[in-house]
């Protein structure tokens, strides 16, 4: 063991007493038969014990990070940040990197985005308010691939008259390095975006992968909300009555970043069930939900995979609803592709289109 974190994480590791429920929880074992969460602690103790064996670093980057396996864990093992330590051994003492990997590093810091994207952040974005002390953080996967989205919830924020703003500085807020096991370059990200936050009294973002990164390695002393929060807060201090569907039936995914870290699950629904929907639920629905299959890195180290996880959640949903709806970006982009790509032929949307519909 070479320090603290190291240290902690060989004891929480150690919580492991082989039961394998996990396995019953986990899309990536249920999809590809191995990966599991089981073997991914043994994998841990060999890194942690400086013993990786060539054959088995892949096994802690084919983790979606959706914490489903510490949900129904009889031990509360808390697997995320095993692998985040895991991961980040990986890079530090074997320099072991995905190219896609490199790829996504190089991009973030030469252009502030994953994708390598060079033009001006917001050129596509002219009305919202330009001097406010609250920050929206709109995150690149929304900025850069999902402007629609982006664009309808802009809309809806100005309708409800909420207080924010935005602005080209906006950087990439450092997770997708993060997942790669690059600490180091991570923390540079970081740093700087602590400096451009300093000058804003809050934060809300609309990623909810940005808002636990954000929460969670900041360290910041301002307030941090997801939007789901803040429109849901307007709508009820104001009792807005923007009821007008009709049984309109919608099933509902949440995010893992949202329910399973924050609790963030009543909100989508309050708004959702204000809207008039009549929303129906999975049956692994709320903090024990499943993962739409994008998330921990997944999407940049295989990303055919990553739809193929989706597929499931997909076809479960079209037995239940005709629209499948969804708050998240990356479960957006993730369930569009594999709708493309496996022709399940069900509506997907987000709840801000939904709610700027209505708001006309």
């Amino acid at each position: 063991m070479t320090n603290c974190i190291e240290n902690n994480n060989f004891i929480e590791t150690a919580k492991c007493v082989d039961c394998k429920t996990c396995e019953e929880v986990c899309t990536i074992f249920q999809v590809m038969g191995k990966y599991s969460p089981w073997e991914k602690v043994q994998v841990a103790k060999e890194i942690l014990n400086n013993h990786l064996k060539p054959e088995n670093w892949e096994t802690v980057f084919f983790c979606n990070k959706c914490e489903a396996c510490a949900e129904f864990c009889p031990e509360h093992l808390d697997l995320s940040k095993i692998i985040d330590e895991s991961r980040r051994l990986i890079v530090q003492k074997w320099g072991i990197q995905y190219p896609r990997q490199e790829m996504v590093i190089k991009n973030i810091f030469n252009t502030g985005n994953p994708f390598g994207r060079e033009e001006r952040r917001f050129n596509w974005i002219t009305n919202y308010p330009k001097e406010s002390k609250i920050l929206l953080h709109l995150g690149c996967m929304m900025t850069f691939n999902l402007r629609n989205m982006g664009k309808s919830l802009i809309n809806v924020l100005n309708k409800l008259k909420i207080d924010y703003t935005i602005s080209d500085d906006e950087f990439c807020c450092g997770y997708f390095i993060y997942n790669t096991g690059d600490h180091d370059s991570a923390q540079k990200i970081i740093e700087k975006n602590k400096s451009y936050f300093s000058k804003y009294n809050k934060i809300i973002t609309a990623c909810a992968g940005c808002y636990t990164f954000i929460k969670q390695n900041y360290g910041l002393e301002i307030p941090i909300k997801h939007v789901i929060e803040v429109i849901d807060e307007k709508l009820n201090s104001e009792d807005i009555d923007i009821s007008k569907l009709k049984d309109k039936e919608i099933i509902f995914h949440d995010s893992c970043h949202l329910t399973r870290p924050h609790g963030i699950i009543k909100p989508p629904r309050e708004v959702l069930k204000r809207l008039g929907f009549k929303l129906k639920e999975f049956e692994r629905n709320e903090n024990k939900g499943i993962c739409c299959g994008a998330d921990g890195g997944m999407r940049i180290i295989n990303p055919e995979f990553s739809k193929e996880i989706g597929k499931f959640r997909l076809q479960d949903a079209k037995n239940k609803a005709e629209i499948l709806l969804t708050l998240c970006p990356f479960c957006m982009q993730n369930f569009q592709d594999c709708n493309e790509s496996y022709g399940i032929d069900i509506t997907i949307g987000n709840i801000f289109k939904e709610l700027e519909n209505i708001l006309r």
